[in-house]
């Protein structure tokens, strides 16, 4: 077999058990690539999950991956090379592909070391976090469902940006008693609009906002920030380092996801900085499967709060590890994220 480093991808849509709306529109799929990274006989594993909204052509990723990264690379620094590659600050590399690489290189090395990926980083183990449910936009009666159907989980985050936004909270209020958040993803366009939503929610005691504002409108953040009555924790506005620098006096907190930083060794690095800064952390990721939750499920000791359902909501996820206690994401002692491939044959196919 050798020394030399394998890197494989694949294409595949991963698909919901029901119809995911948020406020970019609904839809019951999302394309994924995954990548498997081998040396000597141990195989690591990583994803990205990208929503049609990102604009990527992800089959054209795909094809274009090799010019990237090479299929094999022989001698003992090809982890160390591949892994300088990625942490390249002028990288020409696609985020998803840089993402997807980034977790299966960590998942490789921490297997190769017999440690999880979180203890390469320092985190320490420590109480539970709780997970939210994401209630997409849909009817009453569809979200009345998605609350019978996910009744161990304790903390939900509601998708604002339909028509019927307040009636679908009214209906959660009237069949749940678990704290709750909404995501607007953009939805609404002036601070009036925003803060006239958000005193209304902080009456049925929503616990933080997401995004409210869309991201051109970064001016705006300052003037309702002053005057929120409730958290605002910013999503798509941060990307980076250099947002969360930015904005860091405008928000109450983030919230990081490893396709939009690049991976687990960038997200890590933002998280580190929020929690410096004494910013809110909420870990999220993009409706993705067990492989790429459980990879930024490594980052959940540090967070506040975290958003890693999207196992919950995949119908066909090839990865198996990804567990779900009293309203948690349990942690798995395994190597490397703890994560299973279970289709045979699954990159070849």
């Amino acid at each position: 077999m050798g020394e030399s480093l394998q890197l494989s991808i694949k294409y595949f849509q991963l698909l919901f058990n029901s119809p995911f709306g948020i406020a970019h529109g609904t839809r019951n799929s999302t394309e994924a690539i995954f990548i498997k990274a081998s040396f000597m006989g141990i195989e690591g594993y990583g994803e990205a999950a990208i929503p049609p909204y990102l604009g990527y052509d992800v089959q054209a990723l795909v094809n274009s991956f090799h010019q990237y990264f090479p299929a094999e690379m022989k001698g003992s620094d090809a982890i160390r090379s591949t892994m300088a590659k990625l942490a390249e600050g002028n990288s020409i590399i696609p985020k998803p592909l840089k993402t997807a690489v980034d977790i299966a290189m960590y998942d490789l090395f921490a297997r190769l070391t017999q440690q999880t990926v979180r203890n390469i980083f320092e985190i320490q183990e420590a109480k539970k976090v709780l997970c939210s449910f994401t209630l997409g936009i849909s009817s009453t009666d569809v979200l009345i469902q998605k609350l019978n159907d996910s009744s161990d989980f304790t903390f939900f985050k509601i998708k604002l940006g339909g028509d019927n936004d307040k009636e679908r909270i009214d209906a959660y209020l009237k069949n749940s008693t678990s704290p709750f958040c909404v995501d607007a993803n953009q939805a609404w366009t002036s601070v009036a609009e925003s803060l006239e939503w958000m005193h209304w929610l902080k009456e049925r005691n929503c616990l933080f906002v997401e995004q409210p504002l869309p991201v051109n409108l970064e001016k705006e953040y300052a003037g309702l920030f002053q005057s929120s009555p409730l958290p605002i924790i910013l999503d798509e506005s941060i990307q980076g380092m250099a947002d969360l620098e930015r904005l860091s006096s405008v928000c109450h907190g983030i919230n990081v996801k490893l396709l939009k930083c690049g991976g687990i060794e960038p997200a890590q690095a933002l998280v580190r900085k929020a929690n410096k800064l004494g910013l809110k952390v909420l870990v999220g990721c993009m409706s993705e499967g067990t492989c790429g939750a459980m990879a930024a499920a490594q980052l959940s000791p540090w967070a506040d709060w975290v958003d890693l359902d999207g196992p919950r909501l995949i119908s066909n996820d090839p990865f198996t590890g990804a567990n779900y206690e009293n309203g948690s994401l349990l942690l798995s002692s395994l190597p490397g994220t703890g994560v299973e491939l279970m289709v045979k044959n699954f990159f070849n196919a």
